[in-house]
């Protein structure tokens, strides 16, 4: 198994590998992935393309610590051109949400520390504002609500 291979399964995060590591201080690691997905689904028009048309700029998305370090995904989403309507998207990807700068993973860490800890305490040991861990705490909040739905009382 290739160094690479053994990063990849070891974050294991389905359909995207890990290509490159940097170290970027003794508390942060940064690991260089991309997605492995070999299509995309045009959101217009619903058609899979597998036509890449580009890269986005790097994106910094916080994952789960590695021991003692901080984790930092550097990701560069594929812009697809549909074959069908001409329209060039992003690739979505299952592990993360759109306009977010954080795994799903991570987000529900934050989400199980703070129905425990207090948010201030949060986000001081983890480097975030109180307001960013207040957000994900709604967001997975109103997530958890809409999957179980409402509770009946009696």
């Amino acid at each position: 198994m290739s160094n690479a291979d053994f990063l990849s399964e070891l974050l294991g995060i389905a359909k995207l590998r890990v290509t490159g590591t940097e170290f970027t201080s003794t508390e942060q690691i940064k690991l260089i992935v991309e997605s492995v997905d070999e299509a995309g689904v045009c959101p217009e028009c619903r058609q899979i393309s597998i036509q890449v048309h580009g890269q986005s700029e790097e994106q910094l998305i916080r994952d789960l610590a590695y021991g003692e370090r901080r984790c930092y995904l550097s990701y560069r989403a594929r812009r697809f051109r549909c074959e069908q309507c001409s329209k060039t998207f992003v690739e979505r990807v299952a592990w993360k949400r759109p306009e977010v700068s954080y795994t799903s993973r991570y987000e529900n860490y934050i989400y199980q520390r703070a129905r425990k800890e207090p948010v201030r305490q949060i986000a001081e040991e983890e480097g975030l504002s109180e307001e960013a861990v207040q957000a994900m705490f709604e967001h997975r909040a109103k997530k958890r609500l809409r999957h179980e739905g409402p509770h009946k009382s009696g």
